[in-house]
């Protein structure tokens, strides 16, 4: 895992989150989950609510950050990304600034205690309130031209980081051509008759027209105007104009501002009386008639296309998918305002009317939104087609038409072929935004589909792993629904590095414990995952016994994983149950395969109240024998230790020089220790070890079964063979050892014990048949006799054989 950064989004949006939640989440449970319902004015806050710090953030990663087109330049993580994930920021943030502000719209709407105003009710009750408050009313009256509002409102707002176009600073009226009419010999006003008035050159179209300057400052200047006024800037527009000594077009620009009285009543005295234009009708009509005025250069005509929302004039100037957009809908909402403030009627109407209409302004827009998208979607420009296609624009379109849940859905569905249809700088950020996507509408309280949300979260956990925050992991797992977020986190916990330090995993677990996750569900889970792995890659069981790894032998990486694994249900009491269960089924598989020394590194890494509490352990406590099967395990690593103890007397036998007491000692010591030796095999042997009663209802009966036949036939005859090596060979020092191994003789030969049945072949083993170790073991026997007899100990063959 690769290190980060503590500034990059996906570290600012979970502090965000995080601080949002706790400062507004109501005390409970999942308090302090990040998709917990809070207040949605924290959520929605222009000023200072939750998605405007996301925004934020986005905004100081986009500046911090410089974009490249260069692949083959060495990027520095700390200052440089690619152009196409700074784009995918500058993207996200304008996607979130218009969630927010249609979330705003929708929630204050759908909250109880609104009421509508009705403007049907507002003209009855007053015929002479103003357009301007009547519209108002319209609009806040109907949810579809409200939502239409909103939507024009956020699309006038400028996307972060850009300006209008460039324009050269310019003061005075045609400077240019002034200049030129100074210079010639009849002045300004010519023997033609020409002036320069503002309609001069389309009098006199064949005249001398505009100086250069003057001309081709003209189209940028159009272009400007046109920006600002789509943009909604109307009134930087008309200082520009003003300022470029043209105020009569300011004054045209200015046509668009309905008629109102505010200033007339009490509470606005201060104000001019009359604002707005009375003759708005008939502004309409010229701009329309400028619009379509082929004479003129595509920049006017377009400037005053958008100032009436003249559709078939406006889209041509349009170069965006945005500028689409709210060419579509300002249209729909000047149509509706007309026809509604039309149908209405009023003084001011009456009035509009009596002093003229636009013949031309009859065209209504049918449809809404979707009919608005289905007409974008013809488009043949394939700049717009592409941007349409745009992950984000995507979702800003099924967030405006109200379809959430059908974009995740949507979302969810593509996450298997993400890889192969987005680039890899982009989807990191764009599992991000959907991820918190589902995390705000949650806050809000708005209904998410819980399988696709559970994927698109799971994919930004492994986001989360890729970019190297680990320490978030657990925060999101929490976000899960439906136990899946204790199985998510499990699955990253399972991916640590094995080499972790036990610190290090008990504070993995504890953050899981923050965010209210059960950990005992998470470690068992864990557990569960690396077994099951490890049990599919490890080698198979084979029905043969296996030879003996001695306890000596070091691990390899493998084994070391699997006891590892173990640790995860060893840090709290809840799994210490599981853990017995588990450790049992790892100890039982290392053993069916000879490997003792495995084992025995597992059995030493185990708590050790987990040890005395299974060799204390009621019968009665313990059905299932879980508890006596690691006491058993126990028993047979102290017949081995026993061993050790009488190879570690032996080799500090007293040099030729000691003391008779060192020697009497030392024998001393060596011969007890040898007892004990005889005393535990024998103890453990009789004992019907590993034979204890495995239910039907264990899951994994058979297996188990399996399982601990196999290492009865592997380990005790190796148990009896080794203890019959240990008597034979310091029989030398004490032949009463002879004897002993006799008796031993008779152990394995009685029936009670069915010991013998454990040097036979397993029946399931290939070319099972024939005495097996059994012949091994009588061939020992033979050998001591020969020694007893060697030794004139007749009196040995006494013990019944």
């Amino acid at each position: 895992m690769m290190a980060t950064s503590s500034h990059t989004p996906y570290q600012t949006f979970a502090k965000v989150f995080s601080s949002y939640h706790d400062q507004y989440a109501k005390a409970g449970p999942s308090s302090n989950q990040l998709d917990s319902p809070i207040r949605a004015d924290a959520v929605l806050d222009e000023q200072g609510g939750l998605i405007i710090a996301l925004m934020g953030s986005l905004e100081e990663t986009i500046r911090s950050k410089n974009p490249t087109n260069n692949s083959a330049f060495d990027m520095d993580d700390d200052e440089q990304i690619s152009a196409e994930e700074h784009g995918a920021l500058l993207a996200e943030h304008r996607t979130w600034q218009l969630l927010r502000a249609l979330y705003e719209n929708r929630l204050h709407r759908s909250d109880p205690s609104f009421v509508a105003p009705s403007s049907k009710k507002q003209i009855l009750e007053n015929p002479y309130a103003s357009p301007e408050d009547v519209i108002q009313t319209m609009v806040n009256e109907d949810q579809e031209l409200s939502l239409w509002a909103t939507l024009v409102d956020h699309l006038q707002t400028r996307p972060l980081l850009s300006s209008p176009p460039p324009l050269e600073a310019r003061h005075g009226y045609l400077p240019s051509t002034v200049r030129r009419a100074k210079a010639s010999r009849s002045g300004v006003a010519t023997s033609t008759g020409t002036s320069l008035d503002p309609d001069f050159t389309l009098r006199d179209p064949h005249g001398s027209g505009l100086a250069g300057e003057d001309q081709t400052y003209q189209n940028p200047l159009l272009e400007t105007l046109w920006d600002l006024v789509r943009h909604g800037e109307l009134d930087q527009a008309i200082k520009l104009c003003e300022q470029g000594g043209e105020p009569w077009r300011g004054a045209s620009l200015m046509g668009g501002r309905r008629w109102s009285m505010g200033g007339m009543t009490k509470d606005s005295m201060d104000l001019s009386p009359m604002e707005g234009n009375r003759r708005r009708v008939l502004w309409k009509k010229c701009c329309r008639a400028i619009a379509k005025n082929p004479t003129l250069i595509a920049a006017e005509r377009h400037l005053y296309a958008a100032l009436i929302s003249d559709l078939p004039t406006l889209l041509p100037a349009c170069q965006s998918w945005e500028d689409h957009l709210w060419a579509h809908v300002q249209h729909r909402i000047e149509n509706r305002i007309e026809q509604r403030w039309h149908e209405l009627g009023g003084f001011w109407e009456a009035e509009s009317a009596y002093l003229g209409k636009d013949d031309n302004d009859a065209e209504l827009a049918y449809g809404g939104l979707e009919e608005v998208f289905a007409s974008m979607s013809g488009l043949q420009d394939p700049g717009i087609a592409l941007a349409a296609r745009d992950p984000y624009h995507v979702a800003q379109r099924m967030i405006i038409l109200g379809r959430t849940e059908g974009l995740l859905n949507q979302f969810a569905n593509q996450l298997p072929k993400i890889e192969a249809t987005v680039s890899p700088d982009l989807i990191g950020p764009l599992i991000r935004f959907f991820a918190h996507l589902v995390l705000v509408l949650r806050t809000l309280g708005q209904t998410v589909p819980d399988t696709s949300a559970n994927a698109i979260v799971q994919a930004y956990l492994m986001i989360l792993e890729r970019e190297g925050n680990d320490e978030l992991v657990a925060m999101y797992a929490a976000c899960l629904r439906e136990g899946s977020g204790e199985e998510s986190y499990a699955r990253f916990l399972r991916a640590m590095d094995p080499s972790a330090t036990r610190e290090a995993r008990r504070e993995a677990l504890s953050r899981a414990k923050q965010h209210n996750l059960d950990v005992a569900v998470i470690a068992k889970e864990t557990v569960r995952m690396v077994l099951s792995e490890a049990f599919n890659d490890i080698p198979s069981l084979s029905v043969a016994e296996p030879d003996i790894t001695a306890v000596s032998v070091g691990l390899s990486e493998r084994d070391v994983h699997l006891i590892r694994s173990i640790e995860w249900l060893t840090m709290m009491d809840e799994t210490m149950g599981e853990a017995l269960i588990k450790s049992n089924d790892v100890a039982r598989y290392f053993l069916a395969l000879g490997q003792a020394n495995a084992a025995h590194s597992l059995l030493k890494t185990l708590p050790t109240s987990l040890t005395m509490l299974a060799t204390s352990a009621n019968p009665d406590e313990d059905p299932d024998c879980h508890l006596l099967e690691h006491a058993s395990f126990q028993r047979l690593f102290s017949v081995f230790a026993s061993h050790d103890v009488v190879d570690d007397i032996a080799a500090r036998q007293p040099k030729v020089t000691a003391t008779k007491m060192e020697v009497h000692n030392w024998r001393k010591g060596l011969l007890g220790a040898i007892e004990k030796v005889w005393e535990n095999t024998v103890e453990l042997v009789e004992g019907d070890w590993l034979r204890f009663r495995v239910g039907q209802e264990d899951e994994h009966a058979e297996q188990r079964r399996e399982e601990l036949s196999l290492i009865r036939h592997t380990f005790i005859p190796d148990l009896i063979l080794r203890l019959h090596h240990l008597l034979l060979t310091h029989s030398t020092l004490f032949p009463d050892l002879l004897k002993r191994a006799m008796e031993l003789i008779q152990v394995v030969a009685e029936e009670d014990n069915h010991i013998y049945d454990e040097f036979l072949p397993r029946a399931r083993a290939p070319g099972a048949g024939g005495a097996g170790k059994l012949v091994v073991y009588l061939e020992k026997v033979r050998e001591v006799g020969l020694e007893v007899l060697k030794l004139g100990g007749g009196e040995a063959f006494g013990v019944t054989v």
